[in-house]
């Protein structure tokens, strides 16, 4: 009994965090939207990988037609192709010449006339690498395009879980999302937890991870699936008597901050994570009591 009441708690307390992540997750992706946040990621990782201001290779790299083409009029685009960025670059470096191709050399003597010197040297490292092949030359320069993306995502990331712990204490404080508070409810209220356990077998069975991204990504749906559960364990109360009011206590204060930065730390994991680890603890509790072997008599011993 014991057993099982740590799991159903266990249960709706992942439940809560995942509806919570699911909307903060939604909140950022509004926010990365109106702020342009991807493309100018991107444009920042081309600048440092062109090392340059924005007078040089990077501003005449994004208004190659190449590119341009990659976003809508007059906005910058938020993803380029490794290829994509190898045939611009070569094209400002070596243009190519309609009576002929474009060789190697022609590469070598257009990278020389670079005038910063890094740059300089890091494109004529890839031409002297390339065994006299423009080909070999232009897949390293894919290379080294992906290689720095891969550090721009790591920058993309970390800027995103700022972005969504900032808003998940926010929501957290408006929706009263108290770690410590959630617990205690959930330990004490057997209704509210047989409500909750239904509620995330439902939630498990009917979608996966990207479909909850997908459908639950806005504050409407973050409602609705709250409303779902019967009397959910978070909101603020005017009743003096409930636990859900902001305590009077200095140390009860203490207590319902740290609650609830516990819950905006733990949004910080994200949707997908929450989902997995709901589905573990669900399926969990589904194997703790195996049903009987049809067939087999019980033993009269």
């Amino acid at each position: 009994m014991f057993g099982s009441q740590v799991l159903e708690v266990v249960i709706g307390l992942t439940l809560i965090f995942l509806v919570l992540s699911i909307g903060c997750s939604g909140i950022k992706e509004v926010i990365a939207a109106i702020f342009s946040l991807r493309a100018k990621t991107l444009e920042n990782g081309v600048r440092n990988m062109l090392q340059n201001g924005p007078n040089g290779f990077t501003a005449q790299l994004f208004a190659h037609p190449i590119i341009q083409a990659t976003a809508p009029v007059g906005e910058k685009p938020s993803y380029i192709s490794a290829r994509m960025f190898a045939a611009a670059l070569l094209d400002l470096v070596a243009p190519a010449q309609a009576n002929q191709p474009r060789t190697l050399e022609s590469l070598r003597a257009g990278v020389a006339q670079i005038p910063d010197a890094k740059l300089r040297a890091t494109l004529l490292n890839i031409v002297d690498s390339a065994n006299g092949d423009i080909e070999i030359a232009r897949l390293k320069i894919e290379h080294w395009f992906d290689d720095t993306m891969a550090r721009v995502t790591g920058w993309y990331k970390r800027m995103a879980q700022k972005i969504i712990f900032v808003a998940g204490l926010i929501l957290c404080a408006a929706v009263n999302a108290d770690t410590l508070m959630i617990v205690k409810e959930l330990w004490t209220d057997q209704a509210l937890r047989s409500a909750m356990v239904a509620q995330a077998g439902q939630k498990v069975q009917s979608t996966s991870p990207a479909e909850s991204l997908n459908q639950g990504g806005s504050l409407r749906q973050l409602a609705n699936e709250i409303r779902d559960i019967n009397k959910p364990p978070i909101g603020w109360s005017r009743d003096s008597k409930d636990i859900r009011i902001w305590p009077g206590a200095l140390e009860d204060q203490a207590l319902k901050v740290l609650g609830i930065l516990l819950t905006s730390f733990a949004i910080v994991l994200g949707a997908p994570f929450w989902f997995d680890m709901l589905n573990n603890v669900i399926n969990l509790r589904l194997s703790g009591n195996p049903p009987p072997v049809r067939g087999v008599e019980p033993s009269s011993k």
